[in-house]
């Protein structure tokens, strides 16, 4: 069966614990339930469908807000790693701007040191405004440079999926941030040494 709304087909699923009947893709409600009795719920595809047509004509289309969602979520729907975000979606409902509503959803970073560099990093705005992604990049490049290491600009870029330009400012805000420096440095010792110690 398809969807009134989205027109997916084989997406209605049957919410028997709240009675309902809900688009598994767009999260539209389509439809009540109201028997109580298991036996009862059994419809035939036919019944279904009249229902559907009914239920349509009584509560006409989706809202404005209903079809801005719907829309955005049609433009991400092949791509998993992106998501909508709730507060830039409201911003532009309220303003009429869409700017930042489709969010790529960052990485978990691959240790426990980069999530305590990006913990450091909420104490200095100019680094801690950034996105999820731009924050793990930061905390990688600051480990590198903490450690002396390499940084191979293209495998980062290609990892948290920004351009390699992206990844050469925030090189040069987290070389201008040696307070910031001092201190994953400084963290970066006491790990090292806790190590050793074991």
């Amino acid at each position: 069966m398809k969807c009134p709304y989205c027109r997916i087909e084989n997406s209605l699923v049957w919410d028997e614990n709240r009675g309902t009947v809900v688009c598994s893709e767009c999260g539209t409600v389509v439809d009540s339930i109201y028997a109580t009795d298991r036996r009862s719920l059994e419809f035939t595809v036919e019944s279904f469908k009249e229902r559907i047509s009914v239920n349509t004509r009584n509560f006409g289309k989706l809202d404005i807000v209903s079809q801005k969602y719907l829309a955005i979520l049609e433009e991400i729907r092949c791509h998993p790693y992106l998501y909508i975000d709730s507060d830039s979606f409201n911003k532009y409902l309220a303003l009429g701007k869409r700017v930042k509503v489709i969010k790529r959803r960052a990485r978990t970073p691959r240790d426990e040191t980069l999530s305590r560099i990006v913990s450091i990093m909420n104490k200095y705005p100019k680094l801690c405004s950034r996105t999820d992604r731009a924050k793990y990049a930061i905390a990688t490049i600051a480990y590198m440079l903490a450690t002396n290491s390499s940084i191979n600009m293209s495998n980062l870029s290609k990892e948290l999926g920004l351009s390699k330009t992206h990844i050469a400012r925030l090189f040069r805000v987290v070389r201008e941030s040696q307070s910031f420096l001092s201190e994953v440095r400084e963290m970066t010792r006491t790990t090292a040494l806790t190590a050793i110690s074991y």
